[in-house]
C-alpha cells in the first residue's frame, strides 16, 4: 500500500481500513460497510435491501421498518385508525419482551413495534377496514354491521337503526301517530288513548267518548 509498516495502522491491510470505521479490513466483519451491520441482522449494509431494519422488510411490502408506519401490516393501516392490522411479529432481542406477557394490556401501547409478539392482540387492529373500530361495540365491525352504531341492530326489525329511528322496540313506529311508541303506548292503535277512560282502546270501544257505552 506505499506505507511503511513502522507507520501503517493498517499491516496486513492494503486498503488501510478501506470503510474508514476504525478496523482493519483482516478483522473487519463488513468490509465495505462503517457501520457494520447497524441493524443486528447479520448481513453488511452491501447485502442488504433494508440496512435499518433487522426483519429486513418482513411484511414484504417494499417499505423497511425504519419508514414503515406499519412493519408487520402489508397494507399499512388501510383505515387509517392509527392501528396496524399485524399479520405477523418479531420481539427484538435488545427489548425485554417476556416480561410484557403478564403486565396489563396498557404496558404493551408504547411497545407495539419491538415486541409484537408479546403484544400481538393489544396492538392489532380489532377491525381493520373500520376506521372507528365498532363503534357500537356490538361485536360487528362497521365495515360489516348493517346498524354501525346501533348495537342491538334494528331491534324492532323495520329495517331502521336503532340510532334513527323513533321507535327503535316498535316496528310500526307510532302506528296511531300519538308520539308514544307503541311498545310503551296502552293503546297502541288509539291515538286518544281511552279519551273515555273506560279501559277500551280504539278500535275496540264502540263508544270511544262515553265510558258507559251506550
Amino acid at each position: 500500500d506505499g506505507i511503511c509498516d513502522g507507520v501503517d495502522s493498517c499491516l496486513r491491510d492494503a486498503l488501510n481500513d478501506g470503510d474508514s470505521d476504525g478496523i482493519c479490513d483482516g478483522s473487519d466483519s463488513c468490509l465495505d460497510d462503517s457501520m457494520n451491520d447497524v441493524d443486528g441482522d447479520g448481513l453488511c449494509t452491501a447485502e442488504e435491501s433494508c440496512p435499518y431494519d433487522a426483519d429486513n422488510d418482513m411484511d414484504s411490502d417494499l417499505l423497511c421498518s425504519d419508514n414503515d408506519i406499519c412493519p408487520y401490516d402489508p397494507n399499512n393501516d388501510v383505515d387509517s385508525d392509527g392501528l396496524c392490522d399485524d399479520i405477523l411479529c418479531s420481539d427484538h432481542n435488545d427489548a425485554d419482551c417476556s416480561q410484557l406477557y403478564f403486565q396489563p394490556p396498557q404496558e404493551c401501547v408504547a411497545e407495539c413495534e419491538t415486541c409484537s409478539c408479546a403484544c400481538f392482540d393489544i396492538c392489532k387492529d380489532p377491525c381493520a377496514n373500520d376506521a372507528e373500530n365498532d363503534a357500537d361495540s356490538d361485536g360487528v365491525c362497521g365495515n360489516l354491521d348493517s346498524c354501525q352504531y346501533d348495537s342491538e341492530n334494528d331491534a324492532d326489525g323495520d329495517q331502521v337503526c336503532g340510532d334513527i329511528d323513533s321507535c327503535a322496540w316498535d316496528a310500526e313506529n307510532d302506528a296511531d301517530s300519538d308520539a308514544i311508541c307503541g311498545n310503551v303506548d296502552s293503546c297502541a292503535y288509539d291515538n286518544m288513548n281511552d279519551k273515555d277512560s273506560d279501559l277500551l282502546c280504539v278500535p275496540d270501544d264502540s263508544c270511544p267518548f262515553d265510558a258507559e257505552n251506550d
